[in-house]
């Protein structure tokens, strides 16, 4: 007979947790015993993953809710709170039942953990059963069950490299991470270029596209997966580029909606969405970054990079209550003879330590570009290419696996700060 093997955590799937994926464009209203329950879930409903539903709070509990749905029809969910205690919750359930439409999902938050009563309720048709006091993520969470169970396919996480301002190096770092995470880590992955006019994904990649993402944003309403699949240049057996060929005759002037609906399509056929987006400020540029799972801020050691740096590490943080705090990473530090904010004193005024410091190796990363390489092709023992790995262990919390490249060790001193 042989072993079994408890599965650890590299052998699960990757991709967006249940309360990281987006809530469908649905109707919730929530009937609330406690002004703090109210709260809660009005701070849920301001939360990014919430953008699309629209959540309407009332006071009255379960009898508000029964005398509110009298002579109107019920919303796609209904929360209600009840200060009743076990059995007792079952005939309210029974009158909130009578006046719901078939088809609405019903959430209880109760003061009760007892498993039985859960059960008892679960059988008599409730969605879901919550035990107060709550924070944000737990609505958020029960919610997207809802819609995404365990029979709905998987999601990807998405990863938004962005620049503080032009110059940075943010897509050479967008590209090299996408590759540790693909080549190292063994993640199937996706690169979306949305700098349509001068993206550089293909020439890092030594690829070229006669249609790709811009064709797809100009008609997102065609995009399903036979035409995305026809759409993506497959680089490698793990790592998907969707780019365009740079062309002056595309502005770059997408709807939201647009880049909305292509990024849902791509993240539902990789586990792992690494979008480099251009250094631009629209209305669809902060919709990406505020959507994404995760933001990667890149910056170099200088006044206008900390003080941009700063501006869009505090605004995104603020639009991003109930997430972690964007990461950003420092680049080309220490180019010789150039005057620069050490690296202590930008992590200061910044008020978050780097997650990634790259000194400045211009025969490196330039013979990778000239070659169509990443640094991790090029030199997997080099100091940048250690470092993008290190990057991108960080971000998907996976170890290399078992059978890669014994060269490829890691070395973790890259997310740590230097001393000034």
């Amino acid at each position: 007979m042989s072993k079994s093997r408890i599965p650890d955590k590299q052998d699960a799937p990757f991709g967006a947790a249940m309360q990281d994926r987006p809530v469908p464009r649905i109707s919730i209203h929530a009937f609330c015993e406690s002004p703090e329950t109210g709260n809660v879930i009005q701070r849920a409903g301001q939360d990014r993953r919430l953008a699309k539903a629209h959540l309407t709070v009332h006071m009255g509990g379960m009898f508000g809710a029964v005398e509110y749905f009298q002579d109107s029809s019920t919303p796609n969910v209904i929360m209600v709170e009840t200060r009743e205690r076990g059995p007792d919750i079952l005939p309210d359930l029974e009158k909130l039942s009578h006046v719901c439409d078939p088809g609405t999902k019903v959430i209880v938050i109760g003061g009760s953990n007892d498993i039985s009563l859960y059960r008892e309720m679960i059988r008599a048709g409730i969605s879901e059963y919550l035990v107060a006091p709550l924070n944000p993520l737990q609505i958020i969470e029960a919610l997207a069950a809802l819609y995404h169970g365990q029979t709905h396919s998987p999601i990807g996480k998405v990863f938004a490299f962005f620049g503080s301002r032009g110059g940075t190096g943010s897509s050479t770092v967008a590209h090299n991470t996408a590759w540790a995470i693909a080549e190292d880590l063994q993640i199937a992955s996706t690169i979306v270029d949305l700098d349509v006019s001068f993206g550089t994904t293909g020439l890092d990649f030594n690829q070229d596209a006669a249609q790709g993402v811009s064709e797809a944003l100009a008609s997102p309403e065609r995009l399903d997966d036979v035409l995305l699949e026809r759409l993506l240049i497959k680089h490698s057996s793990r790592l998907n580029l969707f780019i365009s060929a740079a062309a002056l005759d595309r502005e770059g002037q997408f709807t939201t909606e647009a880049v909305e609906s292509v990024l849902d399509g791509v993240r539902h056929v990789a586990p792992c969405v690494i979008v480099d987006v251009p250094h631009m400020w629209t209305p669809w540029v902060k919709q990406v970054l505020t959507t994404a799972d995760e933001i990667i801020v890149t910056a170099t050691p200088d006044l206008a990079s900390l003080r941009n740096g700063k501006n869009i590490y505090d605004l995104l943080n603020q639009a991003r209550p109930n997430d972690k705090p964007l990461k950003f990473v420092l680049n080309q530090v220490g180019i010789p003879r150039r005057p620069e904010i050490p690296v202590k004193d930008f992590a200061e005024a910044m008020g978050a330590e780097p997650v990634l410091i790259l000194p400045f190796d211009p025969q490196t990363f330039a013979t990778a570009s000239n070659n169509g390489q990443t640094v991790g092709e090029l030199n997997p023992q080099s100091r940048a290419a250690q470092g993008f790995r290190a990057l991108a262990q960080c971000l998907t919390g996976r170890e290399p696996r078992a059978d890669a490249k014994a060269s490829h060790k890691l070395s973790f001193d890259f997310l740590r700060r230097k001393k000034a």
